[in-house]
């Protein structure tokens, strides 16, 4: 079901940096009946974003939600929620469309920053958004049973009816649409087409995403509700294995140990003999 208030509108969370006049942008979000502001950064971990999670918690209040990130640890996930955020978003790196981790060497393993994470949210009194590295439904499932409230899921979307780009055609006729990173030089370029062409070739040097990925439009998911019915069933699935009835039981009663390479591709199915 649709996440609505109590006058039947979409809920509608919007981000915002933690450059700039932030007490000014989330003003402006609060005006336009935002329900959730999300300050966003790719390194949610520092000074400037605790900050930024202070001066938007005095100005809309003790009650309304506040989600800050991202980050990878338990430490960073208690230092946001001390600073006043409700919920943290996790995930560095794990995006279909980012490349931190090749070109930085930062970020780590998504399942692993979830459970550690979760578990510091829980005792602080806030909770997490698992963000990034979705591209099957058992990756929503792990994520829940991780200690994750919430998952994003980003690319996967990309390459519906839905999504915002055009559809374009390959040389075989299969449609598709352009996916790109938002720390790629192309979303860059869009951002900054104010700015001298000198500074725009210094923002561009180094990038952390890609600036064009082709998302094919599958027959069987043309629109998002197939991917969400997919993605249901496949939750719906591991919490039967697990022997829970929500996604709060998942996480109490999944044990968790560790696949090795091996082990994971033996999980895989074979569609030829060997």
């Amino acid at each position: 079901k649709p996440a609505v208030d109590s006058q039947g509108r979409l809920r509608v969370a919007a981000a915002c940096g933690i450059n700039g006049d932030v007490a000014e942008k989330i003003n402006m979000l609060l005006e336009i009946g935002v329900d959730v502001i999300v300050i966003d950064t790719a390194h949610g971990d520092q000074a400037k974003m605790i900050e930024a999670i202070k001066i938007a918690r005095k100005i809309v209040g003790p009650d309304y939600p506040i989600v800050a990130g991202n980050i990878v640890s338990a430490e960073g996930t208690r230092r946001l929620i001390e600073a006043g955020a409700n919920i943290v978003k996790v995930g560095v790196g794990p995006g279909a469309m980012c490349t931190t981790r090749m070109m930085t060497g930062v970020g780590r393993p998504q399942f692993s920053a979830v459970l550690e994470c979760a578990k510091a949210a829980e005792e602080a009194g806030g909770h997490i958004w698992a963000d990034g590295g979705v591209r099957h439904p058992r990756d929503v499932a792990l994520a829940l049973v991780g200690g994750a409230n919430s998952v994003m899921v980003g690319s996967w979307f990309a390459g519906t009816m839905e999504s915002a780009a055009d559809v374009e055609l390959d040389a075989d006729g299969r449609m598709f649409k352009r996916n790109y990173g938002m720390a790629s030089g192309e979303a860059v370029r869009r951002r900054n087409a104010h700015i001298s062409p000198l500074e725009l070739a210094k923002k561009t040097i180094f990038q952390e995403g890609i600036s064009s990925s082709t998302m094919y439009v599958k027959p069987d998911e043309y629109g998002a509700e197939d991917i969400l019915d997919k993605i249901y069933a496949g939750v719906k699935s591991a919490a039967t294995y697990i022997g829970a009835s929500t996604a709060a039981e998942m996480n109490q009663k999944a044990i968790i140990g560790i696949q090795s390479t091996s082990g994971f591709h033996e999980g895989k199915p074979v569609d030829s003999s060997w």
